[in-house]
């Protein structure tokens, strides 16, 4: 499935999924099995790890797929979690949910596979380690057809400044922190920056850049993806889905910026809302089994925070810099941090000039 779909079109599609079947009798509601209502990104899990799951439980797993950050925050907004079980959340977002009561703190010892975790990507604060669980982590970059261009791509200023044969050719992120978190670096910034200058300078560099752009929003994964078809040359994306695309055709390449880049986290938590914590908790839990979670992250091309899971990658997985990068590229690259609501509300209104024109 394609992660660009429109924003009011993914929430309406959202909230009719989740609205219960009218006039179903109680012997069909017997007959149905229990359902998990897992929101997350499109291509971001294992469809047989979702398979063994549904046949050792006795239940259907239902993933509900949103486009970027901002849009499930918009269906969060809207329905205050109601209908979801299991959520996907960026790291920068796990504190305000907690605050907003979409989430809630995990019941000691739901997840007993967390013993497997590395801390090291465990969320930052008591409340936030209480309440989600690592899911994969990975990097920011530039995958772009290498027999499209005649030159290999390095810096986000290959992107932000580009080549006359990349007009109309580029496809960016439909997110303000990676957006702007990439404008920032290409200047020399942090990407968390708060500095109203340097936000400033970031604006205006994606308001020259944007004449070139063909499109912002997610890059495809399937055989049509625009990168695939040739349609887009170039385009900001993640590491693994630069590594999906590879399977289908050896022309496409990634890199990490040398000005660097991010390195984020996603994690798993239970809806406040949800009826069934026990079994979200019991589906994160078998997430982490080291060889459900060995399989996934080969699946899906994405590192695992999992140690146990690690042990059981091949060698050549693991060394793989596409999805674990060595320690110079890490250097590089800088996790979100929680930014005041002044300098999100900033980094909103710029990139909706950039992207929308207003």
């Amino acid at each position: 499935m394609f992660r660009h779909i429109h924003p009011l079109l993914l929430l309406c599609a959202a909230l009719i999924a989740l609205a219960p079947p009218a006039f179903a009798g109680e012997d069909a509601a017997a007959a149905r099995p229990q359902e998990l209502v897992f929101l997350t990104w499109a291509d971001y899990i294992d469809p047989a790890v979702v398979a063994g799951f549904e046949r050792e439980y006795g239940v259907r797993v239902r993933e509900v797929h949103f486009e970027n950050d901002e849009v499930r925050d918009e269906v969060m907004a809207q329905t205050g979690g109601a209908g979801f079980d299991v959520l996907l959340v960026d790291g920068t977002g796990i504190d305000a949910y907690l605050s907003r009561g979409w989430i809630s703190a995990l019941e000691p010892g739901a997840v007993p596979n967390s013993v497997h975790l590395d801390p090291r990507w465990l969320p930052r604060g008591a409340a936030a380690g209480r309440a989600a669980v690592p899911y994969v982590w990975g990097t920011l970059g530039i995958a772009y057809r290498r027999d499209l261009i005649d030159r290999d791509l390095r810096a986000w200023m290959d992107l932000l400044r580009p080549h006359p044969d990349l007009d109309g050719r580029m496809l960016m992120a439909a997110d303000s922190l990676d957006l702007l978190g990439i404008a920032l670096k290409a200047l020399g910034h942090s990407m968390n920056s708060e500095d109203p200058a340097a936000l400033k300078a970031a604006g205006e560099l994606l308001l020259a850049q944007a004449p070139a752009v063909r499109r912002y929003g997610a890059l495809g994964l399937g055989k049509e993806s625009e990168l695939l078809t040739g349609t887009v040359a170039a385009a900001m994306t993640y590491n693994g889905d630069a590594a999906a695309l590879m399977e289908h055709n050896p022309a496409v390449a990634y890199v990490v910026p040398q000005e660097g880049s991010a390195l984020w986290v996603d994690y798993l938590a239970v809806a406040a809302a949800s009826q069934r914590k026990s079994l979200a908790s019991a589906f994160i839990d078998y997430l982490h089994r080291p060889e459900v979670a060995a399989r996934n992250a080969r699946a899906i091309h994405y590192a695992t925070p999992n140690r146990a899971a690690e042990a059981l990658l091949p060698a050549s997985f693991r060394a793989d810099p596409l999805v674990y990068p060595d320690a110079k590229t890490l250097e590089r690259c800088e996790p979100y941090r929680p930014l005041s609501p002044a300098s999100l509300r900033s980094r909103v209104q710029i990139y909706s000039q950039v992207v929308h024109g207003g």
